[in-house]
């Protein structure tokens, strides 16, 4: 498919613009924003775009901060003086734009929901210098939780390493973050599905469905899932660049939920599997890791939640698709594999200094830790089960404050 150029399509509808009575740079702007829709259409290929709603920009010629907190914009009909009410985040960043680390964009972007209107601002931030870390954390997203192995680079103590340095050993240690992704899914499916049972109608002896109903629509639109969704991303990436720490993740690719719906039988894990947002996640950390200046490395593992991490043999799962039994006798979770061997990885791309850390700490791991790591991983997502069922209404929030379960001194799983 063709793409399109700017100038040529400006030139062509600016009949067609005047005609609606907008000011030069709002029309210059509804152009730009409608060539490249078109451009991302041609490229990707798919269905046309089609336009429902436009959001509009304003550059410098049509808006100015009359004050703290009032806007002076230039419309069709003069220019007008709006007041703002501010979010918390605006002061932030007008606060970074005073100090000079950031910059604030020459254009904004009007966006109206319901009866209000939004001004978008934007800013250009300065990344923090890049920090010496103090640990490599690897860490793996999946369904309802995400969890993170993490080698502390400076564990060994001066004192105690020139005592006896054959009993020092550099620390590894795992975390487990609740996210409850499938769990989100599953309960605004539910909801949706309730919804559209009950709204349903009989024509002529034939049952037509309430999704299509503006009843349902209408309810829909009220859904906080995208809202909380988004909440738990933000939650999980301030998380993970909390400190000064080299981030570990595997390389995704395009589409990585292609490959496990095509693996997963029953239509609700599906739905959930699509409604995780992997990509978010990891690109979220990568983001935040960049403004925080700290290291953000990809690497390519295959097959790493199917292997032993200590004798790199292949893993049989006999008892479902989460515990996996080496061939030397023990047992391991398949998202404990998967960071320990995203770490061995990652010893490959890392500098000799660091590499030479990771390796050690690896090589400290025996099939004791591994099973004990396995049952906190394990009692985790058998406590958001047993403890949060996935109900249709809920008053409170669905994961509890400070939910974050750290590695201890817990039982091997033992399997039945």
């Amino acid at each position: 498919m063709r793409r399109a150029s700017y100038f040529r399509v400006c030139h062509e509808v600016k009949e067609v613009v005047k005609q609606t009575g907008l000011p030069f740079a709002y029309a210059q702007q509804a152009v730009k924003d409608a060539v490249e829709a078109y451009n991302a259409w041609a490229t990707a290929g798919g269905r046309p775009p089609e336009i429902r709603k436009v959001s509009p920009y304003a550059d410098e010629r049509a808006w100015r901060l009359d004050s703290a907190t009032a806007l002076s914009i230039r419309l069709m009909s003069g220019r007008h003086i709006a007041e703002l009410w501010p979010h918390k985040r605006f002061w932030l960043y007008e606060w970074l734009v005073g100090i000079g680390k950031a910059k604030r964009a020459s254009t904004i972007r009007l966006r109206r929901v319901g009866n209000r209107v939004y001004a978008v601002f934007t800013y250009e931030v300065e990344p923090e210098g890049e920090k010496e870390p103090a640990a490599i954390a690897a860490f793996d997203v999946n369904e309802n939780t995400v969890v993170v192995a993490r080698v502390d680079l400076k564990a060994s103590a001066d004192r105690v390493a020139q005592w006896n340095r054959q009993w020092v050993q550099p620390s590894v240690s795992i975390k487990v973050f609740k996210t409850d992704f499938g769990r989100l899914a599953k309960r605004y499916a539910a909801i949706r599905r309730k919804w559209a049972k009950g709204l349903s109608v009989e024509v002529n002896g034939r049952k037509l469905s309430g999704v299509h109903t503006r009843e349902y629509k209408r309810r829909v639109k009220k859904l906080r899932e995208r809202d909380r969704k988004r909440d738990r991303v933000n939650k999980m990436a301030h998380e993970l660049t909390r400190e000064p720490v080299i981030l570990v993740t595997e390389d995704l690719g395009r589409r990585p939920q292609e490959e496990m719906v095509e693996r997963a039988k029953s239509a609700g894990l599906r739905h959930r599997i699509k409604q995780m947002p992997i990509k978010a996640v990891v690109g979220k950390v990568r983001d935040r890791a960049a403004e925080r200046g700290l290291r953000f490395v990809f690497v390519s593992a295959s097959r790493y939640s199917k292997t032993c991490p200590v004798h790199r043999e292949p893993l049989s799962f006999p008892l479902g698709p989460k515990m996996g039994l080496c061939p030397h006798g023990h047992w391991v979770h398949r998202d404990v594999a998967a960071v320990l061997n995203i770490l061995k990885k990652a010893a490959e791309e890392l500098e000799p200094k660091y590499a030479e850390v990771v390796r050690h700490a690896l090589s400290t791991v025996d099939k004791r830790q591994l099973e004990e790591w396995s049952a906190i991983v394990l009692r985790a997502e058998r406590t958001v089960k047993a403890r949060w069922p996935a109900v249709l209404a809920r008053a409170g929030p669905m994961t509890p404050p400070g939910a974050i379960i750290p590695v201890g001194d817990e039982g091997a799983y033992d399997p039945p």
